[in-house]
């Protein structure tokens, strides 16, 4: 009877050299993850020390300068105003607030402030004698506020205009205002007062300039296409009106083309007029 044979696998032992590299790698690993940890351990404790330091005392805002000479505003109001707007120390304080709040001051078109190590802030203001208020109701008792809104210094205004609307309506009658203006000074007009219902219906009074102060009017301009129809106007006016614009009342600009004007009482016309010059 015959043995079997069974082949039997090549076992061969592993040596030492072999199993080094792997012991190696797994060394090299728990060392770069203490690593790691340690890195992420001081980064803490450098922001907590950071965060302490700058919290501190040691950087306080100590002086408030302007850097240009100021000729319509008074440097002791900037000053204060500046000084009111400083929350935090000189590494925390929000320069863009204080602009904002030197730019509500009248006369400040555009407010600019740097930081002058170590403990101080530099203002630069740029003036402007163009102004416009702003009035809104504040209460249902008709109690009205003002403020001022500045103007760019190179706009030429012989009087400062009224902006009336609601306070939600605020930055629309700005906008409305700039867009208007060069119509309105290319014509020889003057605005002097803008308004906005709450029921969203505009009026504009405006002068003509070269009269007299009395050569003023109103216009009537409904809900929608505010700046559309005062350059209709404008554009009528200084073809036809201009050499009557003491005596014309109101002008209602309340129709898809043309508009009707209402002479002032006592002059011949008293009836109202349908202009339709501009032809849309």
């Amino acid at each position: 009877m015959s043995a079997d044979t069974i082949d039997l696998p090549d076992i061969r032992p592993v040596s030492s050299t072999q199993a080094a590299p792997e012991a190696a790698g797994t060394e090299s690993d728990g060392q770069r993850r203490w690593q790691v940890i340690a890195t992420l351990v001081l980064l803490l404790i450098s922001a907590l020390i950071a965060d302490q330091v700058i919290r501190s005392g040691y950087f306080t805002i100590e002086k408030v300068t302007v850097s240009n000479g100021l000729t319509h505003v008074d440097r002791g109001i900037v000053e204060r105003t500046a000084w009111r707007g400083i929350h935090g120390n000189y590494l925390t304080v929000d320069l863009s607030k204080i602009e904002e709040s030197l730019e509500t001051l009248p006369g400040i078109y555009q407010a600019m402030v740097r930081r002058v190590w170590p403990n101080a802030l530099e203002l630069h203001l740029v003036e402007t004698q163009a102004m416009a208020r702003f009035q809104t109701l504040q209460n249902p008792n008709g109690t009205l506020t003002d403020s001022y809104i500045n103007l760019a210094p190179t706009q030429t205004l012989r009087a400062s205009p009224v902006l009336r609307g609601p306070k939600t309506q605020r930055q629309t009658l700005v906008d409305t205002f700039f867009s208007i203006m060069p119509l309105l000074q290319e014509a020889g007009l003057q605005p002097l007062d803008l308004s906005v219902s709450k029921a969203g219906r505009w009026t504009l009074e405006v002068r003509s300039e070269g009269l007299l102060a009395q050569a003023r009017f109103e216009l009537l301009l409904g809900r929608d296409g505010v700046v559309e129809k005062v350059d209709r106007f404008t554009r009528s006016f200084t073809i036809a009106l201009k050499e009557k614009a003491d005596l014309i009342g109101k002008v209602d600009m309340r129709y898809a083309s043309g508009f009707a004007v209402q002479w002032e009482q006592g002059d011949a016309g008293t009836a109202v007029q349908l202009a339709g010059l501009s032809g849309s």
